[in-house]
Parts: structure tokens; C-alpha cells; sequence
């Protein structure tokens, strides 16, 4: 009865074998004690990787957690996560513990296309587990010379690492009710941003309750639902959201 579960994961590895790609660890940096970027390397050169897309990644033999790529390569079969390690959870045990060449199993990308390539004003709001998406529109809108604002809600050993990696927006400190830190932060802005920004697009992920929040916030202020993407990542009391 000991190895059912292993069998249940190869079972499902089988049956999904189309979709999923053994990858190498190539390298690993650790700008704090919470953040880690890994490159990973394999062989998918027929992925069409949209941004805002989710890996799912094997960390045990029955369970599997989703991260967003902050940069995609089909052609050299290589990616890389900045993932936030919070701790309490099989899956940053698992990518903590991962060393240079270790061999993962990795689900490739999937999930509807979320960056709104239309759109000239982007916004950003989330937390540390929200900074690879982030990282990858920020380069897109970079890239087409288009315009991103953000806040985010990090934690104390977080605060720098947004600056660190080119993303320039605002840090506020988490707050017990939800979001309330982020939304002065969007009340004070400047009225002329605003008006720029508020027919822009809208990424809101994270916490769920925080998300929630904020999109309130952003309805007063007169935002479009058609224009707010909302994508939780966790809950309180909730594995694997």
C-alpha cells in the first residue's frame, strides 16, 4: 500500500505524457531569505508560451503546485520562476531544497491568456507571490513601450526585491484588513495619473481576500469590471489554491 501514491503520480505522468517535460536545474539565486529564481532547462521547442500562464510542478509523489514563469524560451528549453518560499507548505520545502542539476517534472504551460496586449496603461496589484507574473508584462510592456504602475504588499524581508529585479512600483506593508495599505496608496495617487490609468487594465493576484478588497476599491473608483483580471493565488487556510 506504501508505493500506491507514487503509482498514482507515474499514472498520471503517463496519461499527461504529451504535456509534461522533464527539466534540469541550471542555476539558483536567493536575493533574500523569501525569493528564489531558478533557470530551469529541458526540451519543448512546440510550446506556444503565453504570458500569465502556469507551470504545474511535481513536488512529491501525489501533489503538484502552480507557479507563473517570469521568462519563457520554447526554442532554448529554458524558463525561469522567481518563487516566493513561505515556509509552511510541502512546495517551498520542495524548491528550497533543490540544488543545481537536480531533475524536476514540470507540467507545461496552460491556462488562458491573461496580458492584455491592447491595452497602453497596465496595473499591477499582489504580493511576493505575484512578482514573476509581474516581472514577465513588466518586460512585455517594456518591450512595446507601453506604461505599468503597481503597488504591491510585501513583508518586511521582501521590500527591496521588486527594484532589484527592474520593477519599479509602489511597496506598501501588509495590513490586518486586507489591501487597506494598498488602497490609501491608490487613493493618494496623483489625479492626473489617474486619469491616464483608470481606463487602463488591471492584473489583480495574490490573496484572495486582498484581491477582493482592492477590487472593490477600484469600483468606486469608477473601473470597468470588463477591464480587472483577478487570478487568487492562495487563501488562508486553503493548500494549493
Amino acid at each position: 500500500m506504501s508505493s500506491m501514491p507514487k503509482i498514482i503520480g507515474d499514472f498520471m505522468e503517463m496519461a499527461f505524457a504529451g504535456k509534461i517535460s522533464k527539466v534540469s536545474v541550471m542555476t539558483i539565486e536567493t536575493p533574500s531569505p523569501n525569493i528564489k529564481i531558478i533557470n530551469f532547462k529541458g526540451t519543448f521547442p512546440h510550446v506556444k508560451f503565453k504570458l500569465g500562464q502556469a507551470i504545474v510542478i511535481r513536488i512529491n509523489d501525489t501533489n503538484y503546485r502552480n507557479y507563473t514563469p517570469s521568462k519563457w524560451n520554447s526554442e532554448n528549453g529554458t524558463f525561469e520562476v522567481i518563487f516566493h518560499i513561505h515556509n509552511n507548505g510541502p512546495g517551498s520545502a520542495f524548491i528550497n531544497n533543490l540544488k543545481p542539476n537536480d531533475q524536476i517534472t514540470v507540467g507545461m504551460p496552460r491556462g488562458f491568456k491573461i496580458f492584455n496586449k491592447e491595452a497602453k496603461y497596465h496595473f499591477f496589484f499582489g504580493d511576493e507571490t505575484c512578482i514573476s507574473v509581474f516581472i514577465s508584462m513588466k518586460d512585455e510592456i517594456n518591450r512595446t513601450e507601453n506604461n505599468y504602475l503597481g503597488i504591491l504588499e510585501l513583508d518586511e524581508l521582501s521590500t527591496d526585491i521588486p527594484k532589484k529585479l527592474g520593477l519599479n512600483v509602489d511597496i506598501v506593508p501588509k495590513s490586518i484588513r486586507k489591501a487597506e495599505s494598498a488602497i490609501k496608496s491608490l487613493q493618494n495617487l496623483d489625479p492626473e495619473i489617474w486619469n491616464l490609468w483608470k481606463n487602463g487594465y488591471f492584473y489583480l493576484m495574490g490573496n484572495a481576500k486582498s484581491i477582493q478588497a482592492f477590487r472593490k476599491a477600484l469600483r468606486e473608483k469608477g473601473v470597468s469590471n470588463k477591464n480587472i483580471h483577478t487570478q487568487p493565488y492562495w487563501a488562508e487556510g486553503k493548500v494549493g489554491l
